[in-house]
């Protein structure tokens, strides 16, 4: 049993009824990510976009978190950052004195991820949910210059299948290899990858039938792919838990894991700040590898493969 899955099973034995409730009862929990709920919630957005446990959080980042020297500062791109864990990610990465640029999904959510988040260097705009849109982003973002870290946050559970797929792994493959490569790169996972399929003739074929266990699952194996075929640079990837979130909260109000751990990690990473955050190939829930791992992701030949359906799908090879 993974340091994880007994996090996990210590939280569904004090949870009660709420996690029977609960539609998703694996290890790992409901997704955590963006969410496409829309209202006027204020000032960080609490009933919009994110729930009053973020909006407390980013409340506690601008006030406590302090910057780093200028020396250690660096350019990072955190896609779906305009709530959640991503506009977490962002937050603590802004007060930390980095230079960030945001990520929305149209012109709204933009005006509000600025309001929010003042002292940002840029927002770029674009819905991962529409492959072409995407693209367009991959364009504004090699405009904007060179990223020593490009987070891959965004990430879509609970809406058509289809959009699970472009969102949480195609937009992912496109931005990729269509943007500029960063120092570092940062791919958001789940555990639920282990219940997944990387679908290879659904990609090749133009399908639909993607589950978001198997999205989590192709952008867990491309993470992988893209560090061993981009030995210089550092990639890794993350699961964050079931941490209360919009998205996280979609099967209901309860989330058994710690918000600012499902954070942490990415800032870890991001930042370098030991020797063991600065490796590549790996994938970490709470600063600490995780073993429990689906066999295509480590697989040479799988990596491959999907890179391969991805290219026939997109038109667009990695290089």
């Amino acid at each position: 049993m993974t340091r994880r899955t007994l996090l996990f099973s210590a939280a569904v034995l004090g949870a009660g009824t709420l996690a029977a409730c609960s539609t998703a009862q694996k290890p790992g929990g409901p997704p955590t990510g963006t969410s496409r709920a829309s209202g006027s919630g204020g000032r960080f957005g609490v009933g919009d976009y994110n729930t009053q446990e973020v909006a407390d959080e980013l409340r506690y980042i601008q006030k406590h978190v302090r910057p780093l020297a200028e020396k250690d500062t660096k350019r990072i791109l955190v896609t779906g950052s305009t709530g959640g864990l991503g506009q977490l990610t962002a937050a603590r990465l802004l007060a930390r004195g980095h230079r960030v640029v945001a990520h929305a999904r149209n012109d709204r959510r933009a005006a509000d991820v600025r309001r929010d988040l003042p002292g940002l260097e840029s927002v770029v705009t674009g819905d991962l949910a529409n492959l072409d849109e995407t693209r367009r982003l991959a364009a504004r973002v090699n405009r904007l210059g060179a990223f020593d870290v490009i987070v891959h946050n965004a990430g879509e559970y609970g809406v058509a299948n289809e959009e699970i797929l472009n969102v949480n792994s195609l937009s992912p493959y496109l931005l990729t290899s269509l943007v500029v490569p960063p120092r570092q790169s940062l791919y958001l996972t789940s555990d639920l990858h282990l219940g997944g399929d990387l679908k290879l003739g659904e990609l090749r074929g133009g399908g639909t039938d993607v589950t978001y266990d198997d999205s989590k699952l192709q952008v867990l194996t491309l993470a992988m792919a893209v560090a061993r075929r981009r030995p210089g640079l550092q990639v890794n990837a993350v699961a964050p838990g079931w941490v209360p979130t919009k998205m996280g909260f979609a099967n209901g109000p309860y989330a058994p894991d710690d918000l600012r751990a499902g954070y942490a990690t990415q800032l870890w990473l991001a930042e370098g700040t030991d020797r063991a955050s600065t490796g590549s190939g790996g994938f970490f829930f709470h600063r600490e590898p995780e073993d429990d791992v689906h066999a295509s992701v480590g697989d040479p030949r799988e990596q491959d493969a999907l890179l391969d359906a991805y290219a026939r799908r997109t038109g667009v090879t990695l290089r």
